[in-house]
Formats: C-alpha cells, structure tokens, sequence
C-alpha cells in the first residue's frame, strides 16, 4: 500500500505540471481491482501555446512523444512484476477502448458492423492506442536486459525503450544528470534527488506558472502525509515528508521575506495600483499556492475585496498556519460578522 500513497504526489505533480498542455485522467479502472487501475493519462493537446512558453526539459520531450500516454510511477526499485502488471493494465484499457473506438467509427462512417474499415481509419484509431513511460527511482540492469530495453541515446542517459510492440518505455531518474533539463524529473525520485532538483526549481523566477503549482503540489502532499498516522508511513515516505516540509518552511519563508521588504508577489507585471492591491493580489497568489486555484472562488475574492489593510495584513499571517480551506473560510466569514 506504501505505492499507493505515494501516487497521490505523482498525481499532483503531474497534473499540476501539464495541465495547461492537454488533457490528464486518473484512476482508470480496467477492471474491478485497485492493482489493474491506471493511475494517470495523458492526451497532448500540441496545439497550446503553453509548450513554447513553459519549457520542462527532458520531461516534455517524453509527455509530446505519442499522442496518448499512461505514465506509471514508481517511487522504489522496478521490478518484473511490475512491468508485467503496467503491460496488463494498458492491454485491458485497450482492448475496451478499440472496440469502442471501432463501433463509433463505423456509425460515423455510416457502416455495417460486418463491413471493414479502410487503412486509414485503423491507422487513426491505432495512433490512439497509449505508449506507456515508466518513471521508476531506480531498476537493476538485470531486468533491463531481461525485458530487452535499449538505451534512447538521442533522450539522454538514464532513458530506455522496450521492443516497440509493447509500446513501452523506463526512465530511471537516479541515472538522470543533474540539470535544468531534468529537474522536473528528478523531482519524483528519491529525497536526495527531489532536494537537488528543488534547489534548480525555487532559482526560477516568481512569475513562473509552473514553479508556483508545483509549491502547491507539495505543499498538498506535505498536508496529506501529516493526516497519516506516523507509525503507518515507511522510511521512504518518513524521508519524502521532510522534503516537502523543507519546501513548505522554504516557500513561507519566501513570502515572510517578500512581505517585509514589499515586493509581495501582488507587485509583479508592474500593474499595482497602490500597496493595499499588491497585498490583495498576494494573499490571492498564496491561496493558490496552499490550496489550489480552485478555492480562489468569486465569493473569497469579494471577501478580501472588503478587508481594510490591517485585516488583509493578519489575513496574510494566518495563511502561513491554516492547513485546511475551511479555516480560511471560518476566518472570512467571521470578520464578516464581526
């Protein structure tokens, strides 16, 4: 179960990463059994303007590689089982899905269920069967062998393809190099790796889209991991936990730092139009930060909207310790009646 846990970082991570290139689906059940879902899906949209103006590296590369991917996650050693299972998974969502596939083609085509289709039309429903990119911290080079895996050359050390008919790739993110390029990689290895990666992302600038939601994720699964009893977390995830709260202390250190020399984040673009505005616009970018975008609704900004610069300062401290929405809301409405 330990694996388990672990995928709702990756989840985070990776939506939060690419949700502005194209579309991304969770837990897909290809059967009745929690083993054979399929943690996540990716369908590049190529046509964003997002992949020109957001450059990940070595990781867009992979997520512009097919036009439909599964990304599977493992935050331990690879094993053969697993391969095997991540094979069995995708085989079963595709052999529903091409049927599926095949049906509403025909209909559109105005064909009998007898009747064949042309090349073409296989060709286009076959585009959409997944290739499948494996992010594993680390594997042995037995199995990598025995499933003869090739190096990519051309992507890099630590990347490998298996036989083209399964379709099927591994990144080992422990042979990745240290760089740029590979940041938003490393960042889903091991403690030692997500720090130096970390160290790459916090040096990017503020206004960033991506360096801010990944502060989120983090902060997310920081906040999840805390609700885990402690006696049921493993060495691993104990290690993984003081990592986001070292980027959780680092990120409200950041903006204590930003706060007290006024250049909160509510002054970037050059578009203030007065302090109480940038203070307005930093409790708004630190809402998105703690809890998602989501909970910046219309009703919390009218709330801020109504604050006189002395609550919006203690509004702004009381984020720093609210783990939950909720308490930020309580706090909104209780000013409110006071």
């Amino acid at each position: 179960m330990a694996q388990y846990k672990h995928d709702r970082f990756f989840k985070f991570y990776i939506q939060s990463l690419y949700k502005t290139k194209g579309k991304t689906l969770q837990n897909i059940q290809v059967r009745n059994d929690e083993d054979l879902e399929i943690d996540l899906m990716f369908m590049v949209e190529r046509e964003n303007v997002e992949w020109l103006s957001e450059n990940l590296g070595l990781f867009d590369t992979l997520m512009q590689s097919h036009p439909t991917l599964v990304i599977e996650h493992y935050s331990s050693y690879l094993e053969g089982a697993d391969i095997l299972k991540s094979i069995t998974r995708k085989n079963l969502y595709w052999e529903r899905k091409q049927k599926e596939l095949v049906e509403n083609t025909k209909t559109k085509l105005e064909l009998t269920s007898s009747q064949r289709l042309s090349k073409e039309a296989k060709k286009q429903i076959e585009n959409q069967n997944p290739f499948t990119w494996i992010l594993t911290v680390n594997c042995s080079e037995k199995l990598l062998a025995s499933c003869y895996a090739q190096p990519a050359t051309e992507l890099g050390t630590g990347v490998y393809r298996l036989p083209p008919i399964l379709r099927m790739g591994i990144v080992i993110i422990e042979q990745l190099v240290d760089s740029p390029e590979t940041m938003w990689l490393k960042m889903l290895g091991d403690k030692h790796s997500a720090t130096s990666a970390f160290e790459l992302i916090k040096q990017l600038s503020p206004e960033r889209r991506e360096k801010n939601d990944i502060i989120s994720a983090c902060i997310k699964y920081c906040v999840y991991l805390k609700g885990i009893p402690t006696d049921s977390l493993t060495p691993e995830e104990e290690d993984f936990m003081k990592t986001m709260e070292e980027i959780d202390a680092w990120y409200e250190a950041e903006i204590n730092k930003a706060r007290l020399e006024g250049k909160l984040e509510g002054k970037l673009e050059g578009k203030l139009e007065g302090e109480f505005l940038g203070k307005l616009k930093s409790a708004s970018t630190i809402i998105r930060a703690k809890f998602g975008a989501e909970f910046l609704t219309p009703q919390i900004v009218s709330q801020l909207e109504q604050l006189n610069d002395e609550q919006l300062d203690n509004f702004i401290v009381h984020m720093f310790n609210w783990q939950q929405p909720l308490e930020m809301q309580e706090w909104l409405s209780g000013v409110e009646k006071a």
